[in-house]
């Protein structure tokens, strides 16, 4: 039986914002529209034939605005107005000393560190836990999210998503359902580490293999499709 992650909220909640959905329904627009060749040439290929970024993009469910978000940014200051604030109020500042020193600091808006509050209780089985982080490979330039990860096996309580604003002066609308954050639920585990000489016999045949094909040989030779990897419900 598939372990399963739930998404909980009050009934207001249910009944009027957009629910959590899975990543693979929310791939980049500019991915989207890529053509999966440069060239009539088979070898030619671009990034949308490439796996590992799209199961990057797909693993896991998207968390979405729940309502219209307008942003007016303009001489260091930074005002965001939601369309909907009565059942979660939109957002909070945090202090800067909690990041001080982070890589974003010296942008105009770098020192105005604020979160999004979520109306999302999220749990997962025992022994999962779940990482948050910004859409993976969305290229969202407004808004830089802080990744956390969070034992929702234990913690049955709304969880934030601390942000610094990137987009500079200006106005910016943000429509609902927009993604917001990727939710990654794994399987707690201890890893121990080896360095050790490579295989040359293993890498060798690896590679010999991949190169009798002009395009596609990952995905052909070595990429295991789980079934069902997340519901589409």
């Amino acid at each position: 039986m598939a372990n399963k992650i739930k998404f909980h909220a009050k009934q207001e909640v249910l009944d009027a914002y957009p629910h959590p959905f899975p990543s693979a329904k929310a791939l980049p627009e500019w991915f989207k529209a890529l053509p999966p060749s440069t060239n009539p040439h088979p070898r030619s290929s671009s990034v949308k034939r490439c796996i590992p970024f799209l199961e990057a993009c797909s693993e896991g469910f998207i968390i979405p605005f729940y309502c219209d978000v307008w942003v007016t940014a303009q001489n260091g200051n930074i005002d965001f107005e939601f369309s909907e604030k009565h059942l979660c109020d939109g957002m909070s500042p945090h202090a800067i000393e909690q990041v001080e020193g982070h890589p974003f600091e010296s942008l105009p808006y770098g020192t105005i560190p604020l979160k999004f509050h979520n109306p999302w209780v999220i749990e997962t089985p025992k022994g999962y836990s779940c990482y948050f982080m910004a859409p993976l490979n969305g290229m969202e330039k407004r808004f830089k999210l802080f990744d956390g990860v969070v034992d929702t096996d234990r913690y049955y309580n709304t969880i934030n998503f601390p942000f610094i604003w990137t987009g500079g002066d200006g106005e910016f609308f943000i429509e609902k359902g927009t993604p917001l954050v990727q939710v990654i639920p794994f399987k707690r585990d201890v890893f121990k580490r080896e360095v050790g000489l490579v295989d040359e016999k293993r890498l060798n045949r690896d590679k010999f293999k991949l190169l009798t094909f002009f395009r596609d040989a990952y995905r052909r030779l070595f990429w295991h499709k789980m079934e069902q990897k997340n519901e589409n419900t």
